[in-house]
């Protein structure tokens, strides 16, 4: 008779992790955990709200998954007998999971002998715990085989430990990169925010260490380490410059007592392992020697040189092994060497090298001679491999060249470095690197012939065969490229020219001008890169006036690089990488088949970019909103962008004709999504609404609208096109059926609004964000909530999962993305970088990369799976939101997009920045005695500053306690308090001397985007998204009248200088002034085509300015509301904001296009405007070529020019 396990002893938590290493989805683990509690078929379908057929598929999918076999009656009982035996196997009471992240760890495969060094090493590793060791360090020479050695003893004691994470300084990543990620995955996400400097992080980790069992692998420490380069003294195991942190992160971890474990390998041993290491102390070394010779002839062996008994051989073998120590990398070499030239002859190789007189045992006499060997193909791979730092596969080696060469003599090249052991191929894919002491070799090799190359004045040869840094090259990718390559020639040529440098690189610069036709290759690029890494330290890189033109120059990299008046006219800028000029990225996507990815603008713009290089292939005009939604088509033919201008585009992607404009929303639209089949499309609005549109027609076939509130987000299910879900201000998530246009279920759950919906990519789960700072998991067919995820620190926005559906990434207000395991609802690691909101993220359809967008103005390419940031793509705009007049009108302040405050000297046109926020400046405004100033920001502060001496001003204090934007800060006319609004709804009250809150104002629904103080102190007025403007009695801090009549946003508020008459300029384009003691609206200016953002009285009150979003200030008489005039710009672009002078003579406004204009009030003429050269102002591009014209359009945005144009 067969026994029942018993499953009261298995741990839920152990059955979870079992069942999704098998692969069972939530779904299906529901119902099998109810079986497995002896639950009837009847029983779960009650309980789940299914058909009992349901149960039975659900269940017969999991045992075949669980690989469970026989009669019905019996799987389940065989189920229960396979979770108790691996139960079992476990050996714990608990499940023990080991959370590993391997990094760049070699594979253990061919591992042969190092049984001693592998119990010593346990038994450190292991020890009780008055012997554990701290830290290890594992030394030796060159291909040793430290690095092998150590991922051997990771993998066999990995188990025993609760974290492992393995990091390679290989490419000498900076010491602050490599803390965040420890302490990142070791606190397994739990550090959101990080403290600044990297002592305080360090202590974090011990702390780490302290409470949870870790390993933790440093290989290739000695790439941090001070070379000597050539000095006649140099101690062994200092650091270099800016990698001392190193060091002082080992001695903190020796001296600590903790219960984890740090393992390094190093060719050095670094000062403090020397100084800590004892045989009786926690920190142990071990000097690794060759390998024992039965273990060394095994790899001879397994290259080819077989003994086959003859004794001859054996001791041929030996004396091979004693020549070469033992080294395991030195005798793959040799053995490639006697196979391919010896004909396998093992004594007529050693014959030859008796006869030498070189030091065969050296291992890098021994690279030089096979290098010497080698083809001049196989050389050109070894450089290219070199240089890119990482495994390439063969398509991008091929694509390298210069000279193109036949497949097939590429793959013979391959092949045959493969035979010789000087390069590897990546276990589990196509791609192809060096080894570490390889890579070292061949990197010195191309720095020594590079920098002879320049000194001697030559512009062929290596200088224009090889980029020494590739502009393209992901992000991390590049600045290791400019660390090992680009700074190493920097300094060689240094020692020799000294500040004559820069001079002989523009002499050679000149010689290749003179060339006709220009020569492809890399030389200028390279001499180029060369100039601005001189300058590199420096406040500003900058290679203005410099005459570039009529050169190729290949991967330039010029993002930080001021290039006013730069030529280049008639260049080859292939590959080469500039600023673009993009406001803060709202939205992304990428295209199905994983080549295009979009981002979509908050100026109206939507760009197209291709994902291999991220090169930016079109630019979509014709919003004037922001673009808060992006979609693609299924068919990869068509891009759906729903934008703050009430509209819905649908562009063909590959000519960027939009093909309709769908006009019926009534407000923003927020979300856009197509149908499984691309022949519908939903979308969602301010409106309270969610249409239904024909693709092929552009009609609207239906409206939804059943939501109270804005509908923020909405999704199809992706396997059955009919349903829809829609997450909405109102708090609760709709399931519609879009046929039948009825709402089939309602979704409470979450506090506040729900931002964000989308579907499992099987359809059975619902993920939803919320303001409420949660993620929720629902399961469709029950309604219900299954978890509830809880980790970001403040609002979330867009929720997306990866294409498999294991993972789901959730961005927001934190400025972090965290990627959650579906199955466990664990963090599984938090990405850091944004220095801003987050608004949207896209995985790519492979599920590897993650696109993310950012109010910092950046869009982000990430690996998913490290977590590492793959590529960065920055925008450049300066747009001003605030301009203010000092009292006295000898000063303006304006407030910009890129994080700074300038004060204006109005007498000498001078400028003097104000850095300190971290996000955009909001709002800026000077106290009634002109001494201070304040600024409000994105960041979510207010900051108050000395500005007595406007060259030497200071911030004197920092106002925290909003929770979301600042956009408006404004002072008492007694200058006691402050007050200000913000998107978290409030306004608050503060004391302008000590920077106490006195009151908090809520009872707008939405974003307060403007304040202003009556004339007397008395009265607030504000103004809001909810389409009010609200009173306050600042005393009692009560509302004491709502101002209702615009029909969307309230931007802007203004008291008269009499104090009876306010004015207000909204989204709904037009102005209103009102009766403050009627509280009704005696008149509607009426006149801008686009919403009004700012509104601002003349002292005397007979004039009332207005800026808008269709670039124009008009000018209106207070007492009958004509419109006296009507100011243009001379650039188009939003006015975001108006001020007079305290005397009236003059008007400034600020917007979009960075210049500040100032006017005349009395003749309505211009005066010369405040204005900061542009990044690329005057650059010559005439007749370049490899640049889209997108690329050319966002270098004549930033100020270059094409001359015929």
């Amino acid at each position: 008779m067969e026994t029942t396990a018993d499953m009261s002893q298995l741990p839920e938590s152990f059955i979870k992790e079992v069942a999704a290493n098998y692969g069972v989805t939530r779904i299906e683990l529901d119902t099998l955990l109810l079986a497995l509690n002896d639950y009837s078929g009847a029983k779960i379908a009650e309980e789940l709200n299914i058909s009992q057929p349901a149960v039975r598929k659900r269940l017969g999918e999991s045992y075949r998954k669980f690989g469970i076999e026989g009669g019905s009656n019996k799987k389940l009982n065989n189920l229960r007998q396979k979770l108790s035996v691996l139960y079992k196997q476990t050996g714990q009471a608990d499940i023990k999971v080991l959370h590993e992240d391997w990094g760049e760890a070699v594979d253990v495969e061919g591992f042969r002998g190092r049984e001693e060094e592998l119990l010593k090493l346990e038994q450190w590793i292991l020890g009780i715990s008055s012997q554990r060791c701290r830290l290890v360090a594992l030394l030796g020479i060159g291909g040793i085989g430290k690095t092998l050695l150590a991922a051997r003893i990771a993998k066999k004691l990995g188990s025993t430990f609760d974290y492992l994470i393995w990091r390679s300084l290989r490419n000498a990543p900076p010491f602050g990169e490599i803390l965040t990620q420890l302490l990142q995955f070791l606190s397994h996400n739990a550090e959101p925010e990080l403290p600044d400097n990297d002592n305080s992080k360090i202590l974090r980790l011990i702390d780490i260490l302290k409470k949870r069992r870790c390993l933790v692998i440093l290989d290739n420490v000695e790439s941090v380490l001070r070379s000597g380069e050539g000095k006649t003294y140099e101690r062994a195991g200092e650091w270099q410059q800016g990698y001392e942190n190193y060091g002082y992160l080992m001695q903190k971890v020796a001296e600590a007592a903790h219960q984890s474990c740090l393992l390094i390998t190093s060719r050095e041993k670094p000062r403090q392992v020397a100084a800590l290491a004892g045989k009786n102390l926690p920190v142990k070394v071990l000097q690794l020697s060759g390998l024992y010779l039965e273990e060394a002839k095994a790899i001879l062996e397994d290259k080819g040189l077989k003994n086959q008994g003859h004794s001859c051989l054996d001791a041929q073998l030996s004396e091979l092994v004693e020549r070469y120590s033992g080294n395991p990398l030195a005798l793959k070499i040799v053995a490639t060497t006697i196979y391919d030239l010896f004909s396998n002859d093992v004594q007529e190789f050693l014959n030859q090298i008796h006869q030498e007189t070189a030091v065969y045992g050296d291992i890098r006499t021994l690279l030089d001679q096979q290098f010497n060997r080698l083809s001049e193909l196989e050389k050109q791979l070894m450089y290219w491999l070199a240089i890119a730092r990482e495994s390439v596969s063969l398509t991008d080696l091929k694509s390298e060249l210069i000279t193109p060469e036949p497949a097939n003599r590429v793959l013979e090249a391959v092949e045959s470095l493969l035979r010789r052991s000087l390069i590897e191929k990546e276990v589990g894919s196509n791609k192809f690197g060096q080894q570490s002491v390889v890579m070292e070799y061949i990197t010195e090799r191309l720095i020594e012939q590079v920098s002879q190359e320049i000194i001697q004045g030559k512009t062929w040869g290596f200088v224009n065969a090889y980029p020494l840094m590739k502009a393209r090259s992901l992000d991390y990718i590049r600045r290791m490229q400019e660390r090992l390559i680009l700074e190493p020639v920097r300094k060689k040529l240094l020692s020799v020219f000294g500040n004559e440098l820069e001079s002989q690189l523009l002499q050679i610069i000149d010689s290749l001008q003179q060339q006709s036709p220009a020569k492809k290759g890399y030389a200028a690029g390279n001499l180029i890169n060369l100039l601005r890494q001189l300058q590199i330290g420096q406040p500003n890189i900058d290679l203005s006036k410099h005459n570039f033109s009529n050169l190729t120059i290949w991967q330039a990299y010029f993002k930080d690089v001021k290039l006013r008046g730069t030529n280049f006219a008639n260049a080859d800028l292939t590959g080469s990488l500039f600023k673009e000029t993009m406001s803060s990225l709202q939205s992304v996507g990428f295209s199905p088949n994983g080549e295009l990815f979009a981002t979509g603008v908050i100026n109206g713009e939507v760009r197209l970019w291709r994902t291999a290089d991220t090169k930016q292939l079109r630019i979509y005009k014709g919003h004037t909103g922001w673009i808060w939604a992006l979609d693609f088509s299924p068919n990869n033919q068509l891009l759906a962008t729903g934008s703050g201008d009430y509209t819905v585009k649908l562009w063909d992607i590959h000519t960027g004709e939009c093909l309709h404009t769908l006009k019926e929303h009534a407000n923003k639209v927020y979300s856009v999504a197509f149908n499984s089949d691309g022949r519908i499309l939903a979308s969602a609005s301010e409106d309270k609404t969610i249409k239904l549109w024909d693709v092929k027609t552009g009609n609207c076939l239906k409206t939804l609208k059943e939501h109270s509130d804005w509908v923020w987000s909405v999704t199809f299910s992706p396997v059955d096109s009919s349903i829809l879900a829609s997450g909405s201000a109102d708090g609760t998530i709709k399931l519609w059926n879009i046929h039948k246009g009825e709402c089939l279920k309602t979704l409470k759950g979450h506090s506040h609004q729900v931002c964000s919906v989308t579907f499992s990519p099987d359809g059975q789960m619902l993920a939803s964000s919320s303001e409420d700072q949660t993620v929720k998991l629902w399961d469709i067919s029950t309604g219900k909530i299954w978890k509830t995820l809880e980790k970001h620190s403040q609002k979330n926005y867009k929720l997306r999962f990866s294409p498999d559906g294991k993972t789901l990434g959730s961005c927001g207000e934190d400025w972090t993305i965290q990627l959650w395991n579906i199955h466990t609802g664990e963090c599984l690691r938090v990405l850091q970088g944004h220095t801003s909101q987050v608004w949207d993220i896209a995985f790519s359809p492979d599920g590897r990369t993650l696109l993310s967008s950012s109010d910092d103005q950046t869009a982000r390419l990430w690996d998913v799976a490290t977590g590492h940031c793959l590529n960065e793509l920055q925008g450049y705009t300066r747009d001003v939101f605030s301009v203010a007049f000092s009292p006295d009108s000898q000063i303006l302040v304006s407030g910009r997009d890129d994080h700074m405050i300038r004060l204006w000297d109005l007498r000498t046109y001078n400028h003097y920045p104000l850095k300190g926020h971290k996000g955009r400046i909001r709002s800026v405004v000077f106290s009634p005695d002109g001494q201070i100033l304040a600024s409000a920001s994105a960041d979510h502060t207010i900051k108050l500053w000395d500005v007595t001496d406007i060259s030497n001003s200071k911030c004197i204090q920092t106002l925290t306690g909003h929770t979301n934007w600042v956009w408006t800060v404004v002072f008492s006319p007694d200058g006691q308090t402050l007050a200000s609004s913000s998107e978290d709804r409030t306004i608050r009250v503060w004391r302008t001397k000590n920077g106490s809150c006195l009151k908090v104002l809520e009872g707008h629904n939405y974003w307060v985007w403007t304040v202003a103080f009556s004339p007397d102190g008395q009265t607030l007025a504000s103004g809001s998204a909810d389409s009010t403007v609200k009173l306050w009695n600042i005393p009692t801090g009560e509302c004491i009248k709502t101002l209702i009549d615009h029909k969307d946003s309230v931007w802007s508020v203004a008291f008269h200088p009499n104090g009876q008459i306010l004015a207000s300029g909204s989204e709904d384009q037009t102005l209103k002034l009102w009766n403050l003691s009627t509280g009704e609206c005696f008149q509607t200016l009426e006149g801008h085509s686009k919403q009004v953002y700012s509104v601002a009285f003349s002292p005397d009150g007979q004039i009332l300015a207005s800026g808008s979003g269709d670039a124009t200030v008009r000018l209106w008489k207070v007492s009958t509301g004509d419109c006296l005039g009507i100011l243009r710009r001379e650039h188009a672009g939003a006015i975001r904001s108006v001020a007079f002078s305290s005397n009236g003579q003059l008007l400034a406004c600020g917007g979009e296009d960075e210049n500040i204009q100032l006017w005349d009030v009395d003749t309505r003429s211009q005066r010369q405007p405040l204005k900061s050269n542009h990044l690329y102002e005057c650059m010559d591009i005439t007749g370049v070529v490899g640049l889209t014209d997108a690329e050319k359009a966002s270098l004549k945005a930033l100020g270059a020019i094409e001359r015929g144009e």
